[in-house]
């Protein structure tokens, strides 16, 4: 029977000491080994790269004279989804609302939005009810898609231009043809593959548990940082016997949403402004060797002359980069968690 085995390579770097460039010091590097997918993530010691003080965000955030996804607006400046899809045109949960995506990104996409009534919301303001009514009705949305036919699908969300986030006020979107994404086929095709006798997510989920990367249950999501993660202060949620999006529970969707607005919240504590998350479905043909994941993880700080955290390792390598162990990142959120 297969086993979870997590593997952890040192290597010692020599490089100048900082502020005495003729002293060569010897500084440990970490790489770390995925043990589903085998991609690999190096864990930097030494100067951090963390903010130390948190931008003023009050310029980028104003309210413009025309946003789409304000209350005043959106009525005039979104579609609605067909019959086939909702007899609802535009999908409303709690502040919650969900229009057609003017960006052909997939074959059907659409735009949620967490609070049509502020233009702007604050990490400490994306609370447990808004984010887990956002999803709601991104499931709602999902299933009319799938009454079309099943098919591949994901919610995800930028969040200010650090993301890649095009518009400031506060939304998710949602994908879902018949292709998938590079990291949805993956994951799928590994968790089948996978030679244990119970799912590969469930073996991990046990092999974290009161671990140091251990945050918490809440309801059936398990919450931990990932052994090798793909980007900075990455957090997971894994919903326990849900293979697909389309399964997703009212309960599911209030304990994704406590759990990434405990996240969010730390990421405001630790001076952080710009996060990424994503919500993978199971695809067309769902199978029990896999369980719905959320991933979610911080960007670099909307600031003048910013400085991307995304480089040649991430882009060009599909290696990630680190400057904290995932180990410390839990020892900082646990608290929220309990």
């Amino acid at each position: 029977m297969a086993g979870i085995e997590l593997v952890e390579h040192t290597i010692t770097a020599h490089v100048p000491e900082l502020g005495n460039p003729t002293h060569r010091i010897e500084v440990p590097l970490s790489v770390r080994v995925d043990p589903l997918t085998g991609r690999t993530s190096r864990i930097v010691t030494g100067t951090k790269l963390s903010p130390t003080e948190r931008p003023d965000l009050s310029g980028l955030t104003a309210t413009p004279s025309f946003c789409p996804f304000c209350a005043d607006r959106i009525e005039g400046a979104t579609g609605t989804f067909p019959p086939e899809v909702t007899q609802e045109g535009r999908i409303r949960r709690g502040s919650a609302v969900i229009v057609p995506n003017v960006m052909a990104y997939s074959e059907y996409s659409s735009v949620g939005l967490y609070d049509t009534k502020r233009h702007f919301v604050d990490l400490p303001d994306l609370t447990p009810a808004l984010i887990g009514d956002l999803l709601a009705a991104f499931v709602g949305y999902t299933r009319g898609i799938h009454r079309i036919r099943p098919m591949w699908s994901s919610v995800n969300a930028n969040y200010l231009p650090p993301s890649g986030s095009s518009l400031v006020h506060p939304h998710a979107q949602s994908a879902h043809d018949d292709i998938g994404t590079t990291v949805q086929r993956r994951l799928l095709e590994r968790s089948e593959a996978w030679g244990g006798e119970r799912s590969y997510w469930d073996e991990l989920t046990d092999l974290e548990q009161d671990g140091p990367r251990w945050l918490g249950a809440l309801g059936r999501v398990a919450f931990f940082t990932p052994f090798a993660p793909v980007g900075f202060h990455e957090v997971w949620g894994v919903v326990a016997g849900c293979r697909d999006i389309t399964e997703l529970t009212v309960e599911d969707c209030a304990s994704l949403g406590a759990g990434l607005s405990r996240v969010l919240g730390a990421y405001y504590d630790l001076n952080l402004t710009s996060f990424n998350w994503a919500l993978y479905g199971g695809g067309p043909t769902p199978t029990d060797r896999y369980s719905v994941l959320l991933r979610v993880v911080s960007r670099s700080n909307a600031v003048p002359m910013y400085r991307s955290d995304v480089t040649y390792f991430e882009k060009l390598h599909d290696e990630a980069m680190t400057d904290l162990a995932p180990e410390d990142l839990a020892a900082t959120l646990r608290p929220r968690f309990i």
